[in-house]
């Protein structure tokens, strides 16, 4: 079944907005408790997921091109949200937090390819007699 354009880019353009969002705040409450970068990674690894669910219409094993795609994305992103924090009183640039972000997307890879090699064995499984 093909899914509606608006149901496979609707959650990562949502998630965009949410990080805009956080960005917009002089101070986060989570951000006083855990590591800047542990934040930026876990964010930004979901991101890259709803990423790679966008660009490969669903979630599928990573190929080449969509991947890239989804990753320059991200990492676009990451740059454009490190230059508005810089606008935002309380908030500064940092080039650390876009390298955060691109291995967050990397961890996001990984989980994706992991989730999809897990649930391709487990309907494998299922068809033995």
């Amino acid at each position: 079944m093909k899914r509606s354009v608006l149901a496979l880019w609707g959650p990562f353009l949502a998630a965009l907005g949410v990080i805009f969002w956080l960005s917009s705040l002089s101070d986060i409450p989570a951000a006083r408790h855990v590591w800047d970068k542990l934040l930026h990674v876990v964010g930004y690894a979901g991101l890259g997921v709803l990423a790679l669910r966008a660009f490969h219409g669903g979630l599928a094993r990573p190929r080449p091109v969509p991947t890239a795609l989804a990753g320059i994305a991200v990492v676009l992103w990451g740059i454009s949200d490190e230059i508005h924090q810089h606008f935002v009183p309380g908030r500064d640039a940092s080039g650390l937090d876009v390298l955060a972000d691109a291995i967050g997307f990397l961890v996001g890879v990984a989980a994706t390819a992991a989730w999809v090699a897990w649930r391709e064995a487990s309907v494998r499984l299922k068809a033995l007699p």
